[in-house]
């Protein structure tokens, strides 16, 4: 999750920044920062019994089970402000950044947004947690980055590199704490760390061994920034913790065994970070005959939270679990048929055009492009981001490339009529062409809303305690992705789970998450096994 820069970051990663870290004789406790505290937490979630809370073991503090994942978000959106703030203003207490998001943009907004309320006075910093990671190194858009003056790192590829050790995160959270405009992160995680073990750099890759004794030496460090109070406590930000049989897969325990030969604080290892949805749901059930990783978690005292309810891998392809707009649906779907009829048949007839227009018949015969889209629609309708992806990334290049040589085969023509007659229909092509895939993607993504509608109506079959726009669970406001909804609430009634992360980046996404946040406590264990065993969860959703 996979994916963004991070802009105001240069300074602290720069190659000739000299970073001095922080020896053992600066680590004695200074005057206590301003931070989230037991007290104010709880008298903050106190003012709105509606939410769901939980509390985070090692430091007492109050959570809202419901935290805004600020992902992306920037200044430049005013809904991204308006929903921070109806959010705080429902009761969320927790927000979630790092340091790469939007190169750094993300961690900018939330400390304007918080500071306005700070000084407004209807917010406290004492009443929010507030989450920040490090770990990715990439380029910003204006300085490439050479991250050799970080004693070690993995390349990941041409220009994206990833680093724990205690100098980048140093500098990561020196900047963090800039941008947030705080004096001190409640949670500090390592992003990701997993990505380390697909070193290009390294003969023989990076291997667990090396990463294990790294992430060691990274919480010895952090222990001092604990004690230096510019953290309140740290942890992990991973995709494969949860996940025994993946070959990036880092274990729990393994990590904690670490302590004993590095010396690091487990009262400082305080959460964990991965992903929860109706799809992946290893982390809350296991996988057998392992013990799931929210288990071992609360054994050791470590803090759950999840992010990416809405956006699961199932059976390697991505599923957005969203269905808006579902009530036009059909209306929509008749309408965008004949677009498409429309479309492919302006296309295949200037295809035929292009034979009567030149005499190279080799040139004229790689204009076969509407048959080709036409017999794979049913394809590629199947998985609409491997759609887009085709034909943003693969399609619309090829015929640009066939383009440029039918113009190139032109420019010695001596007839000028000829030629007008070849760039013009050129031209058209290309306009045409673009329409084209557009409407395409347009189709790919209203079959999989189609599926999704169809998950959504199975779901509240299966489970009548799911907030419905209709019945006795309907929510006093109308519901915008009823299907979002459900995988919302679904991740907030797990036992295990203290806290979902949702990227609600609009007053609307803000309201869909509080009616499943409100509901979350009806769904019972059991609702919850029979939600896990529902037949569109089980199989590819492409099927």
């Amino acid at each position: 999750m996979p994916w963004a820069q991070c802009s105001g970051a240069s300074r602290s990663i720069h190659p000739h920044t000299p970073i001095r870290l922080i020896h053992s004789e600066h680590t004695a406790a200074t005057p206590a920062a301003a931070a989230a505290t037991p007290q104010s937490t709880a008298a903050f979630l106190a003012k709105h019994p509606a939410l769901p809370t939980s509390i985070l073991p090692k430091r007492g503090l109050t959570l809202s089970k419901l935290g805004f994942g600020a992902y992306r978000v920037n200044r430049s959106q005013p809904a991204h402000r308006a929903a921070l703030i109806q959010a705080i203003q429902a009761g969320v207490n927790v927000i979630d950044t790092s340091s790469h998001f939007g190169y750094g943009d993300s961690e900018s907004f939330i400390g304007h947004t918080l500071a306005d309320l700070f000084k407004q006075g209807t917010l406290q910093r004492e009443d929010v947690v507030i989450v920040s990671k490090a770990g990715f190194i990439l380029p910003t858009p204006s300085t490439p980055l050479l991250p050799d003056s970080i004693p070690s790192y993995a390349q990941i590829s041409e220009s994206s590199f990833h680093s724990i050790h205690p100098t980048y995160l140093q500098a990561q959270i020196t900047a963090s704490l800039e941008r947030l405009q705080l004096q001190k992160l409640d949670i500090f995680m390592l992003n990701n760390p997993e990505r380390m073990l697909g070193d290009r750099r390294t003969p023989g890759g990076y291997g667990k061994t090396r990463l294990y004794k790294e992430m060691a030496e990274a919480f010895a460090y952090l222990d001092q920034e604990v004690a230096r109070g510019r953290i309140g406590g740290y942890g992990i930000c991973s995709n494969a913790l949860h996940i025994p049989t993946t070959e990036d897969h880092l274990s729990l325990k393994a990590i904690v065994r670490t302590r004993n030969d590095f010396g690091w604080k487990l009262e400082n290892f305080v959460a964990i970070q991965t992903p929860l949805n109706l799809f992946e749901r290893d982390l809350v059930t296991g996988v057998f005959p392992a013990k799931s990783l929210a288990r071992e978690a609360k054994e050791f005292g470590i803090f759950v939270f999840t992010n990416r309810p809405l956006n699961a891998i199932a059976a390697g392809q991505i599923v957005t679990l969203e269905n808006k707009g579902q009530h036009n649906r059909q209306e929509t779907s008749m309408k965008l048929l004949d677009t498409l009829d429309v479309g492919f048949t302006s296309l295949a007839e200037m295809e035929l055009d292009i034979k009567e227009l030149i005499e190279e018949e080799s040139i004229a015969l790689k204009f076969v492009w509407s048959e080709v889209l036409s017999e794979n629609l049913s394809r590629l309708s199947s998985n609409y981001f491997a759609a887009k992806h085709f034909l943003e990334r693969e399609v619309l290049p090829a015929i640009d490339r066939d383009l440029r040589v039918l113009e190139e085969s032109v420019q010695d023509q001596q007839d000028q009529e000829d030629k007008g007659m070849v760039l013009s229909w050129i031209d058209r092509y290309r306009k045409e062409a673009k329409i084209l895939t557009r409407d395409i993607a347009s189709f790919c993504q209203l079959d999989s809303d189609k599926r999704n509608d169809e998950l959504n109506l199975v779901l509240g079959l299966i489970c009548k305690d799911f907030v419905s726009e209709v019945g006795p669970n309907k929510f006093e406001h109308s519901i915008g992705s009823p299907l979002s909804t459900k995988s919302i609430q679904y991740c907030l009634a797990q036992e295990h789970v203290g806290c979902t992360l949702v990227g609600m980046r609009t007053p609307d996404y803000v309201q869909d998450a509080l009616a499943a946040a409100q509901a979350s406590q009806r769904l019972t264990k059991k609702d919850l096994e029979l939600i896990a065993q529902c037949p569109l969860l089980l199989t590819t959703h492409a099927e």
